[in-house]
């Protein structure tokens, strides 16, 4: 908002630095952009927030100075002489539940023309035209009192009444009413609009009609004063596509309380200026509007702040922002004056005397305690167990990803999620600003491999990525869906070579980065399966199990998927998807000290001819589950079909580890339980020992 400096000066009763002026407004919220040089004068830019809907007046930042020097507030007088009786005129509120008050003053006799130069200059300075004497004086009033005006021809008013209401009120489903800007614009049947007898004359709180407009040939003048919902205003003005001076304080709440002086202050300064005979006001209010009360104690607020401020000092800032306190057992009532419809909570209250009070007197300290992390431990650890995880990645070379957390159902479809799938169980939003982000994502990777297309197109070849984020999962007959934390990495290569040697980057490659990520987190009974996902290469990729249960995937992207993607090449691209949540209790946090021994040990290496699709972790659960307890390790080494293996089948071959901690083994006692393991291996798979 700009505002003139000698202007803004008329409702202080004080001297004051225009420099210090500027700094403090700042410091209390209210940001001063820029000075300006305006013929000899200094206009301020100030940048209202937008719930400071009472600083969009000259008299409101007045206020606000007021409080920061502790001077007094000027407000401008105005007393109507020799007002005439009520006139034949009537105004109904049809739509209560969205104009809460409407007042109005008939001026008969005008003479409508230039405004006076002082006017002019005004106005100018705060980015506005000048019209004519009777418009400009609304608008003067509206930048002074912050309370939008507006000037009807009283004789274009058909039917001597004014009627506030919807077309829905009038049993319209649209209407159409061209504005002073000269376009013609459908109302729909809920937006608010003004109405004489016959006809809408204006769209409430936005903009006046064309077919009452004050011009050089207007004699008699009906001023508004109203109080619009704004909710109302703000859903017509963007459905619009409209944005006016009065719209835009409308939309934040004006003074209910204040309209009145609005209205009359107007009506003065068009009398003064183009003289006639003001009447008597008619000013239709149904239900008051009672001021909010907030109750608060001193206490609070010092706990709030941080601060050492007395109850005086607080009470004593409350008095200057026009706050008035009545005790209340051991705190107080603060009644919220009705211009200031930001304050409504003990907040708030704290905020105020933070402001006025200055944020420069407030130590800085460090917090007391950290209770938020104290009684949510298991939270604290998860986060920093993620943070762990990232720190892991980044040092593998991985860049981290910040995706959106919305997806297209196309993106399913592309991956072949089938229907009965529970990542089909999204949640669509109901106002997407993009078809591509129309529904809350349920996995991590298509926002991923988007990542890789994207910096491909950009001359980017090598990519390796990963995201930590949240998936949602819509579950039957909750409001709210599941929610997890997923781990979700991809690697894209043009021609990826391992560091030492030339074998081509593979499957293994990024199922290697997940066994080092297990086992850097100490995470045990992990296990892969061969995968059934329909986007993955079905002889590259494989489930991760943890204690039976599925947590995630790994592979290589399929070559149909490839082939629907915008690459110029195909690429070779792994990815995987870890469900974080599920294994988070596995982790061990603490590490514990198991015994060594210091005898040799015997190894002996077994290989078994299986059916080809038989799993080789069934091999390694029989072998840990034998209760022998001087199986030290056991590994597999290899898997081969081929040359003197019997078609469907392969042989798998794995060395055990026979070590005790007390003794050096026999081999005879090697022998025995060995084996024992073996005969049990073969009468539990059906294999047979491969010579």
């Amino acid at each position: 908002m700009k505002v003139l400096f000698s202007w803004l000066k008329d409702y202080i009763d004080g001297q004051i630095e225009l420099e210090k002026l500027t700094d403090s407004l700042t410091m209390a919220g209210l940001e001063v952009g820029a000075v300006e040089d305006f013929h000899g004068d200094k206009v301020i830019d100030i940048e209202i927030t937008p719930n400071r809907a009472d600083c969009l007046s000259l008299i409101g930042i007045a206020r606000e100075i007021k409080a920061l020097f502790g001077l007094r507030l000027k407000k401008p007088s105005f007393k109507i002489q020799n007002e005439k009786a009520e006139p034949d005129f009537k105004i109904f509120i049809i739509n209560q539940a969205l104009c809460y008050r409407y007042a109005g003053r008939i001026i008969k006799n005008v003479k409508v023309g230039p405004s006076p130069d002082w006017l002019k200059k005004r106005l100018e300075a705060s980015g506005l035209r000048s019209i004519n004497n009777v418009v400009d004086v609304t608008n003067y009033v509206l930048l002074e009192w912050g309370h939008p005006l507006h000037a009807f021809d009283l004789d274009l008013l058909e039917g001597k009444q004014i009627r506030v209401g919807t077309p829905k009120d009038f049993g319209m489903d649209s209407v159409e009413i061209t504005t002073l800007d000269g376009v013609k614009r459908q109302l729909c049947s809920d937006d608010l609009l003004i109405w004489d007898g016959v006809k809408p004359v204006a769209i409430a709180g936005i903009m006046g009609g064309a077919n009452t407009e004050v011009t050089d040939k207007t004699t008699n003048v009906l001023l508004e004063s109203a109080y619009f919902k704004p909710e109302r205003i703000r859903k017509t003005s963007k459905r619009l596509g409209l944005s006016t001076e009065a719209s835009y304080r409308f939309e934040r709440g004006t003074d209910i309380e204040a309209l009145k002086q609005a209205l009359d202050r107007a009506a003065f300064l068009i009398q003064q200026i183009a003289g006639g005979e003001i009447y008597e006001p008619i000013d239709i209010y149904p239900v008051k509007v009672p001021l909010k009360e907030v109750v608060f104690t001193p206490e609070k607020i010092r706990l709030f702040l941080g601060a050492t401020i007395t109850d005086e000092e607080i009470l004593k800032i409350l008095e200057l922002l026009e706050i008035d306190v009545t005790k209340k057992d051991s705190g107080y009532i603060a009644k919220i004056p009705s211009h200031r419809q930001d304050i409504s909570i003990e907040e708030d209250i704290a905020e105020e005397v933070a402001r006025i009070y200055g944020y420069d007197k407030i130590p800085a300290q460090l917090p007391r305690a950290f209770r938020y992390v104290e009684q949510n431990h298991e939270l604290a650890q998860k986060r920093k167990f993620l943070n762990l995880i990232r720190d892991y990645m980044i040092s593998l070379g991985y860049s981290e990803a910040i995706n959106f957390s919305f997806m297209s159902a196309e993106d399913l479809d592309l991956f072949e999620i089938p229907e009965n799938d529970a990542r089909r169980q999204f949640i669509s939003l109901l106002n997407p600003l993009r078809q591509e982000e129309s529904i809350i994502r349920t996995m991590l990777l298509p926002n991923l491999l988007k990542n890789v297309e994207k910096n491909t197109a950009r001359g980017i070849e090598n990519l390796k990525l990963f995201e930590i984020g949240r998936v949602f999962i819509a579950k039957a007959g909750k409001s709210l869906p599941e929610e997890t934390v997923h781990l979700g990495i991809i690697a894209k290569k043009e021609d990826f070579k391992t560091p030492f040697k030339d074998d081509p980057y593979d499957f293994y490659a990024l199922k290697g980065v997940i066994d080092g990520f297990f086992r850097h987190f100490k995470i045990k009974n992990v296990f892969y399966v061969r995968s059934k996902e329909p986007f993955l290469h079905a002889g590259q990729s494989a489930d991760i199990i943890l204690n039976g249960e599925k947590i995630g995937f790994v592979g290589v992207i399929s070559p149909k998927l490839i082939s629907k993607l915008n690459f110029k090449t195909k690429p070779f691209i792994c990815m995987t998807e870890i469900d974080l949540d599920r294994i988070f209790l596995s982790v061990q946090n603490e590490i514990k000290y198991k015994p060594f021994s210091t005898f040799p040990p015997v190894k002996r290496d077994v290989a078994l001819i299986l059916p080809v699709d038989f799993e080789s972790q069934k091999l390694l659960d029989i072998i840990n589950s034998s209760g022998n307890e001087f199986i030290e390790d056991v590994y597999i080494f290899d898997v081969y079909q081929g040359k003197g293996i019997p078609e469907g089948q392969k042989s798998i071959a794995f060395r055990i580890t026979y070590r005790a901690l007390d003794r050096t083994l026999t081999t005879e006692e090697v022998e025995s339980f060995h084996k024992r393991l073996i005969e049990k291996l073969i009468a539990e798979t059906g294999a047979s020992l491969r010579t």
